[in-house]
C-alpha cells in the first residue's frame, strides 16, 4: 500500500477515538496556602485537578501510567475501565482528556454483576517495553478478593494465582475492607494487602509467593488503600485515616522498602506528606495512586458517586 494510503487510513481509524475524546479536567485549589510548584514535605506540587462531567469517572479507585500508549488507565468501584490522557503545560497538569472506557468483563465477556465488580487496584505487565499493544492489566477487586488480569479494553485473560490467606474470606475485617491495593514490584511480582487487618493494628502485605511484610500504620483508623512499586524496590504507600465526619480525614503518604531480610517484619517508613483536612486542605478520599515518569506521580481520590464530592486528580512530585 501507497505510504500516503497508509497515512489516510491510520487517520481514519484514529478519527473516531480523537471524536469520543472530551475534556474532563477542571481547575482545583488544593490548598489556599501551598501554592503549585511549592514544596510540601518531601514533595512538589504540580498541579490538581477535578475530574468531572462524564458519569464513568464516578468511584474513581486507582491509576496506572501506560509509558508505551502514554495512557493513564483507570479503575473504579462500578467495574468500569478508563483510559485518560492528562494535560501537561510546562511540567504542571492543566487539564485531563476522558479517551474511552469499557466494562470490565467476565470470562464469558458479560459485564461484571454487582458482587463481583468492586475493582479497586490497578497494575500494569509490559507497560514500558518499547512495544505498543501487549500491555497488561492486572486488577485487584474486594468483596470477591482476587486479582485478575484483563486487556486494555476490558476484556478478562486470566485469574493472578494468590497466596491461600487471601482467598479465604475470614481473613478479612468485612466485605469493602479487601484488597484495595496492588503494585507489580521488580523483585516480588504482584503485591497486595488488605485494607485493614482483621484484628487491629499492622497491615500485612503479601508477594504473590506468599511473604508478607507488615505495615504499621501512621494515623489512628488508618488504612492501606494503595501500592506503587519503583525500579528500586521501594514501595509507595498510601494511607487513608477516616472514622466519621466529626474527625480529620488524614492521608498519608510513605515509603518502605520490603527486601528478602525484613520478611515478617515491622516495614520502616519515611513519611513523605501528610494533608489534614483540618489544616487547610482540600484533600478529600484519596484512594488511587501512579508514577508517571522519573519521580513524578499521579493521585486520585474517590467520589463515592456522591454529589458532593469530587474526583480530584493530583500531579506531583517526590524530592
Amino acid at each position: 500500500m501507497h505510504m500516503l494510503s497508509l497515512r489516510i487510513l491510520a487517520a481514519f481509524l484514529l478519527f473516531p477515538q480523537l471524536l469520543q475524546a472530551e475534556d474532563v479536567g477542571r481547575p482545583l485549589l488544593i490548598s489556599e496556602y501551598v501554592e503549585t510548584g511549592a514544596r510540601h514535605m518531601g514533595i512538589r506540587l504540580l498541579g490538581a485537578i477535578s475530574l468531572q462531567g462524564h458519569k464513568a469517572l464516578a468511584e474513581l479507585s486507582d491509576l496506572a501510567w501506560d509509558e508505551d500508549e502514554e495512557i493513564l488507565y483507570g479503575v473504579t468501584d462500578r467495574g468500569r475501565l478508563l483510559h485518560l490522557q492528562p494535560v501537561i503545560e510546562n511540567g504542571r497538569l492543566v487539564n485531563a482528556r476522558l479517551l474511552r472506557h469499557f466494562h470490565l468483563r467476565n470470562r464469558k465477556g458479560k459485564k461484571l454483576k454487582k458482587a463481583a465488580k468492586d475493582s479497586e487496584g490497578l497494575a500494569l505487565e509490559r507497560s514500558s517495553n518499547g512495544i505498543r499493544g501487549d500491555s497488561l492489566l492486572a486488577v485487584s477487586f474486594e468483596g470477591d478478593n482476587r486479582v485478575d488480569l484483563y486487556s486494555p479494553e476490558g476484556e478478562f485473560l486470566r485469574p493472578v494465582k494468590l497466596p491461600d490467606a487471601l482467598r479465604d474470606k475470614k481473613f478479612y475485617k468485612r466485605g469493602n475492607k479487601g484488597l484495595e491495593a496492588l503494585a507489580r514490584h521488580p523483585q516480588f511480582g504482584y503485591m497486595t494487602g488488605p485494607e485493614v487487618s482483621r484484628e487491629g493494628g499492622d497491615i500485612p502485605i503479601f508477594s504473590q509467593s506468599g511473604q508478607r511484610w507488615h505495615y504499621r500504620p501512621l494515623e489512628p483508623n488508618g488504612a492501606l488503600v494503595a501500592l506503587e512499586a519503583l525500579d528500586d524496590g521501594r514501595l509507595l504507600i498510601l494511607e487513608r485515616a477516616y472514622s466519621s465526619v466529626f474527625e480529620p480525614l488524614v492521608i498519608s503518604l510513605s515509603s518502605a522498602h520490603p527486601r528478602r531480610d525484613n520478611v515478617n517484619r515491622v516495614l520502616q517508613t519515611q513519611l513523605l506528606a501528610r494533608f489534614d483536612n483540618t489544616q487547610q486542605w482540600r484533600t478529600q478520599n484519596f484512594e488511587g495512586l501512579t508514577r508517571h515518569r522519573g519521580e513524578r506521580y499521579f493521585m486520585v481520590s474517590d467520589d463515592g458517586g456522591e454529589s458532593y464530592l469530587l474526583t480530584q486528580l493530583l500531579y506531583f512530585e517526590t524530592l
